[in-house]
């Protein structure tokens, strides 16, 4: 009795095996590869031939292709032997391969017709294929047993993958001697084997160094279909394993063989989605098929895409872990940052920054810590022992690998502590260097984010003193007519009249310094909403009447103009510049106050005939804060007035000529175009740059 076998397993035996021979072929360009893959591919030829002829499938096709299978499987050991023989070995190859070529040819006799004795068993013919068989198990022993120390890295998995599967038929074939029959059980355990020995020419295809290279395919190809022969193999055992139940029969039988599929899918489905196992298959297979262990351009791209992502998605500390630990296949990890006042140079102090998938607990090492001692500097990953680390470890559990920040301007920037990776690896000079690098790309994005973080602290206090200057000047302002009220108290003190007008101008005093104290609060106090709307001629007005000396007002057809700017400010910049206007004119000499629109602008041009000014003086220092040329000047007047009609949308521009005198231009859009400021600054200081002197007096 030839036996007979399952369809479903020879089938899936056929498909893997061609998968996996596929996969070499695609990875493991070069002569090492080839006959691993020409010894895969005969295996899932045979089993196609066996699952076309289930009912026999020890003859006819599938002898054929048995007998084939066997043949190439002793012609690749015997090329390994080749490639790891002595000077002295040739002549026994050869005749180890002449031996080969005899019992193949035998076997191939036993397939013709009659050509078995009539019990099936004992003659030449029969025995030829337990001979080729068990003549592949010899060369298998003997290759592995007689290779170097140093080789028997590049053949150990074909010996055990080709030799194992050989040793089996052999006990299929004394089996039936014995018994006088096939068993069906052992045919089908054949496919079995053959699935589960085919990935180790597959590995042994690729973990040849001395030939190794990069393949054309990517990293992610290969882990894919590695998972899902992997995840093809698991099934096959359980739909065997589920046969089995059905062929016992009874009548538990069948939901037995029902939820053991939906079991092995489940897990399957459990296995897939976690990470540990995703990392472990990674590890045993996929990093063998590759010379580098890490995808640098992957790794790059994740390192990048990791620190840019928003704070909104994760901290920046968070950041900072994760793009040392994914790569490194950590599921935790702690941050030490060097406190940002303490200087570069001598050993830092590291104290706790976050923690990603751990335990949140504030530390601080002193300078000189065996940490930052064991970090050399920043030029070592640390790999701690058992021992070292205790008050780390009991903070922050497990400690597998410190990673260094390194800046190249501020050294050591801090320290990244790893947990250990979920798939068990020893770390190489390839991972350190890796992580060096990542530590020092981390270094720059944190200090960057330092940088940053000054920069903006640094524009907050520059704000605040802006506004503070603003303050200064306004409280010398108030200063002085509190001075004029004192001087004058001395001979009217008396006078009931007097005493009222010192009331309340000590009143308004008191409630412009109060507005001055709650604008340096609130920045934006000063600027005008949307819905505040002065006339500038009534305010014009108030102001002129309220000034000693002459000063004009032209303003012909303005009484319903409008513009979006607070009265506060809109008086304390044409308050700075009638002031200085005022000291620039000769005694005796009026200043004019000329107010007009053009197109959706209002223009407020003050014009004195004072000596004027240069151009060098209008472009480096009239604008430039705290820069004045009067002996009693804080350099705050024209600046300010600059700044707080910029922030309603205008602008201020001079034009002076030495000798002439000045014009300030004030620029203001109107309440119901204050989108268009831009545009119509730009237009105003067009006009006024090609003036010239005719706009001064």
């Amino acid at each position: 009795m030839s036996g007979t076998a399952s369809v479903t397993l020879y089938a899936g035996c056929a498909a893997i095996s061609a998968a996996w021979t596929v996969l070499v072929l695609l990875v493991g360009r070069g002569a090492a590869a080839r006959p691993p893959a020409v010894a895969g591919a005969v295996a899932a030829l045979w089993a196609a031939a066996v699952a076309a002829m289930p009912e026999n499938p020890l003859n006819g096709i599938a002898g054929l292709a048995e007998v084939a299978r066997g043949a190439t499987w002793l012609a690749v050991l015997l090329l390994l032997c080749r490639r790891l023989a002595a000077p002295g070995g040739a002549a026994l190859l050869r005749g180890l391969g002449a031996l080969g070529l005899g019992v193949t040819a035998l076997a191939l006799a036993s397939l013709l017709p009659g050509a078995a004795s009539p019990q099936g068993y004992g003659t030449a013919l029969t025995l030829a294929r337990p001979a080729l068989a068990l003549l592949v198990v010899l060369v298998a022993e003997n290759l592995y047993r007689n290779a170097p120390e140093e080789a028997r890295w590049h053949v150990v998995l074909p010996c055990i993958a080709l030799g194992g599967l050989a040793a089996f038929d052999l006990v299929l074939y004394a089996d039936a001697a014995l018994s006088g029959a096939f068993s069906d059980v052992l045919i089908d355990s054949r496919a079995v084997l053959t699935v589960l020995a085919v990935p180790l020419l597959a590995i042994a295809a690729v973990r040849d160094r001395r030939t190794s290279h990069e393949p054309p395919v990517s990293r992610q190809l290969v882990f894919h279909g590695a998972t899902l022969l992997t995840a093809g193999t698991f099934l096959l055992g359980a739909g065997i394993v589920g046969e089995a139940l059905h062929r016992l029969g009874g009548p538990w039988a069948r939901a037995a063989q029902v939820g053991l599929l939906a079991g092995a899918v489940m897990t399957l489905a459990v296995a897939v989605s976690a990470r540990s196992v995703r990392s472990r298959l990674r590890r045993l297979v996929v990093d063998h098929f590759f010379r580098d262990r890490y995808d640098y351009r992957r790794e790059w791209l994740r390192c990048v895409a990791t620190l840019s992502a928003p704070d909104a998605e994760a901290s920046a500390e968070i950041r900072a872990i994760r793009a040392v630990a994914d790569p490194a296949d950590s599921p935790a990890g702690v941050l030490l940052l060097r406190d940002p006042g303490e200087p570069p140079s001598g050993a830092p102090a590291l104290c706790w920054a976050g923690s990603w998938n751990g335990p949140s607990a504030p530390l601080a090492l002193p300078a000189g810590h065996a940490l930052a001692l064991a970090l050399r500097d920043g030029a070592w990953v640390a790999r701690p022992g058992a021992g070292e680390f205790q008050e780390l470890r009991s903070l922050y559990g497990p400690i597998w690998l410190a990673v260094p920040l390194t800046h190249h301007r501020e050294g050591l920037l801090g320290v990244v502590l790893l947990s250990p990776p979920r798939a068990p690896f020893v770390p190489d000079g390839e991972t350190f260097d890796l992580l060096r690098a990542l530590g020092r790309e981390v270094a720059m994005f944190l200090a960057e984010r330092r940088a940053a973080q000054r920069a903006a602290d640094a524009e907050r206090i520059q704000a605040y003193a802006g506004r503070f200057a603003f303050v200064a000047h306004d409280v010398k302002t108030v200063a002085t007519q509190l001075n004029l009220l004192l001087a004058n108290a001395e001979a009217n003190i008396a006078d009931p009249e007097f005493q009222r007008d010192m009331l309340l101008t000590v009143r308004s005093s008191a409630a412009r310094i109060g507005a001055l104290i709650a604008r340096l609060r609130a920045p934006d106090e000063g600027r005008a909403p949307s819905a505040a709307l002065i006339r500038p001629v009534d305010r014009l007005r108030r102001l002129l009447a309220a000034r000693p000396g002459p000063v004009l007002l032209e303003a012909d057809d303005m009484e319903e103009v409008q513009v979006a700017m607070s009265a506060e400010a809109f008086d304390a910049a044409v308050t700075h510049l009638l002031d200085n206007a005022v000291e620039a004119s000769p005694p005796g000499r009026e200043v004019a106050v000329r107010l007009r629109r053009e197109g959706e602008i209002i223009l407020v041009d003050i014009v004195d005939r004072g000596t004027g000014m240069s151009a060098a003086f209008l472009r480096d220092v009239l604008f430039r804060p705290l820069a004045s040329s009067k002996p009693d000047g804080n350099g705050i007047g024209a600046w300010q007035a600059r700044e707080l009609l910029r922030r309603a949308g205008g602008d201020l521009v001079a034009r002076s000529m030495p000798g002439v005198g000045t014009t300030m231009r004030m620029s203001l859009p109107l309440a119901a175009t204050a989108p268009q400021a831009a545009a119509v600054t730009a237009a105003a200081k067009r006009e006024l740059a090609g003036a010239g002197a005719e706009l001064c007096p």
